[in-house]
């Protein structure tokens, strides 16, 4: 039931230690917060990037699986390139996950594993700025399956849930469902990764042009 109420607010603006009040934080001694492993930008200031997103097995990256990854790559303000694969998990897809995602185990049965993909889809990003939607989750995933293959991901990372809360203060909510209706945004196959990375690019693009606006007026 946790793994599964985790999935539902895997994109959402929801705060993990209070949805439906089935969790109570721990109390424990005051530590010094882990230094994150990629590069953070904390403003929507990338003009050639790539945003992606994954979908997976569950939501911890040390012991579940990625199952697709999707993204787009922008450059000068238009798409210049499209990566898109369904990935062997090498281990089941509970149904609950196959109901949201709707990528079945005989889907991904024989596709190429993580193995392959990963390092093919660091060099489609070719180290530009990597963008998602809730970045600190995909990003999981990629450094904990990097970190397997020996490989370094040097690319920085911008974090629309983040940029959303700071800039589209007129949003009671700012998971990606929500935002793709408050801002017409077409989404189709929600929960889909290429789908959802297509829907994120286009969110980036209007918290950006609202960053640079506030420029323009504070200049």
């Amino acid at each position: 039931m946790d793994n599964f109420l985790d999935f539902l607010v895997k994109k959402s603006d929801i705060d993990k230690n209070e949805y439906f009040n089935y969790r109570q934080p721990r109390k424990t001694a005051c530590v010094q917060p882990k230094q994150s492993p990629y590069e953070k930008i904390t403003e929507p200031v990338a003009t050639d990037y790539v945003v992606f997103d994954l979908e997976t097995t569950g939501m911890k990256a040390g012991v579940n699986g990625i199952t697709e990854i999707g993204a787009v790559k922008v450059i000068d303000g238009e798409i210049a390139g499209v990566f898109n694969t369904l990935v062997d998990p090498e281990q089941f897809i509970p149904y609950y996950i196959t109901n949201i995602t709707h990528i079945t185990n005989d889907m991904v049965a024989g596709k190429r594993t993580i193995r392959e993909v990963l390092p093919e889809f660091l060099k489609f990003a070719e180290g530009l700025p990597l963008i998602a939607h809730n970045a600190p989750f995909d990003m999981s995933f990629i450094i904990a399956n990097a970190s397997r293959l020996g490989i370094e991901v040097n690319n920085p990372v911008l974090d629309t849930l983040y940029l959303s809360r700071k800039y589209n203060k007129e949003c009671e909510k700012h998971n990606l469902a929500y935002l793709t209706s408050f801002f017409n945004i077409e989404l189709k196959n929600a929960h889909r990764a290429y789908f959802d990375a297509l829907a994120t690019e286009r969110v980036y693009r209007i918290i950006r042009q609202k960053y640079n606006e506030t420029l323009k007026q504070n200049a």
